[in-house]
C-alpha cells in the first residue's frame, strides 16, 4: 500500500499524484483521462482506461475432451464474469453440445443468440447495466418464492404433476436472477455502472451478504422442488409462507428488533421437527436453516 498527500491547487481544487510507475506500465501520460470509481463504502477507484466503447468478448472453445455439463458451466462463468460477447466455438460437429449451450444462453438474463453457424454460437447481453438494481432482484426473488410456497399449497388442490411442472417452471427464474446478482455484483466491483441502490449497498461487504443472500434463496428453491415432488401432508406450508415473508422483508428494514425475535422463533422451530419423518420434513427443516442463515445476513448488513 502506497500513502499520497493530498494537495491542494488553484481555487477549489484537491489533488493527489499518481505513482510513476503505474502511469507508464498502463501506457498513460499527461493529459489522458482515466476514470473514478465511487465505491460504496466511500474509497475510490482508479482505473487505467477509458470505458471501452465495445463491448468485452470472451471465446470459449469446446471440444469432447469435456462434458456437456462443463461446456454449459464455462458458458455461465463467462457470464457471471461480465463479458458482453461470448463466441463458443466447437471443434467438430457436436449437436448435443449445441442443443444444451442454446437453452442455457435463452436462460441467462440479457443473453440473446446473435449469431448461430455449424460449429459456431455468439451470444451477446442486450441487457443495459444501468437497468441492473439489486434490491430490485432481491424482490424479484422473493416474489418468486412465495409463489413456490403457494403453489405447494395447491397440491392437495390440483393434480400433482401440473403443481410441480409450474414450481419448476418458478424454479428455472429463480436460478435466472441468481445468475444476474453474481454478474451484476461482479460488474460493480469491477467498476462498472450497475445500480447499486442506495438503501441496500453501503459498502463493499454489503455486496457478499447480497451475494449469501440469494444464494441461501437459490437452496430454498432447490429444497421447494424436492418437497413438491415427495410432498407430506403434515408440513406446516402456511407458517413456512409467513416466516418467509417477516425474514425476506428484514432484508430492507433492518429492525435489529425484529430480526431478534424472527431468529429466536425459527430457532425454536427448527428444533421442534422431525425431520426424520420424510424427506418432504427433511427439506422443510433445511429451508427454515437457509431463512436463519438469511437473518444473520442481515444482522451483519445492519452495522453499515
Amino acid at each position: 500500500m502506497e500513502f499520497r498527500k493530498i494537495q491542494f491547487t488553484g481555487r477549489s481544487s484537491y489533488i493527489i499524484s499518481l505513482p510513476k510507475k503505474w502511469v507508464k506500465e498502463n501506457n498513460l501520460k499527461q493529459g489522458d483521462v482515466v476514470p473514478i470509481v465511487v465505491n460504496p463504502d466511500g474509497s475510490l477507484l482508479i482505473l487505467p482506461k477509458e470505458p471501452k466503447e465495445v463491448s468485452e468478448s470472451k471465446e470459449l472453445v469446446i471440444s469432447k475432451d469435456i462434458s456437456p455439463d462443463m461446456a454449459v458451466r464455462l458458458l455461465i462463468s463467462a457470464y457471471i464474469q461480465g463479458y458482453d460477447v461470448i463466441d463458443v466455438k466447437f471443434t467438430e460437429d457436436m449437436p448435443l453440445y449445441k442443443v444444451k449451450i442454446r437453452g442455457t444462453i435463452q436462460n441467462l438474463p440479457g443473453l440473446e443468440i446473435i449469431l448461430e453457424e455449424p460449429l459456431r454460437i455468439t451470444s451477446k447481453s442486450l441487457l443495459a447495466d444501468e437497468e441492473v438494481n439489486l434490491r430490485e432482484i432481491i424482490e424479484r426473488l422473493t416474489s418468486i418464492l412465495i409463489s413456490m410456497v403457494e403453489d405447494l399449497m395447491l397440491i392437495s388442490e390440483f393434480e400433482k404433476k401440473e403443481v410441480l411442472r409450474d414450481i419448476n417452471g418458478l424454479e428455472n427464474e429463480l436460478d435466472r436472477f441468481y445468475f444476474l446478482t453474481l454478474r451484476a455484483v461482479n460488474k460493480i466491483l469491477s467498476g462498472g455502472s450497475i445500480v447499486k441502490d442506495g438503501g441496500l449497498i453501503k459498502r463493499n461487504f454489503d455486496l457478499l451478504g447480497v451475494l449469501f443472500i440469494v444464494r441461501n434463496i437459490e437452496r430454498i428453491g432447490d429444497h421447494m422442488v424436492r418437497i413438491a415432488e415427495n410432498f407430506d401432508p403434515d408440513l406446516d406450508i402456511a407458517y413456512l409462507k409467513g416466516i418467509l415473508q417477516k425474514v425476506m422483508a428484514q432484508i430492507a428494514q433492518k429492525d435489529l428488533k425484529k430480526i431478534d425475535e424472527i431468529m429466536l422463533e425459527l430457532k425454536a422451530h427448527i428444533k421442534s421437527i422431525d425431520y426424520r419423518k420424510s424427506v418432504a420434513m427433511d427439506s422443510y427443516r433445511r429451508i427454515l436453516e437457509y431463512l436463519e442463515n438469511i437473518g444473520e445476513t442481515i444482522i451483519n448488513m445492519s452495522l453499515s
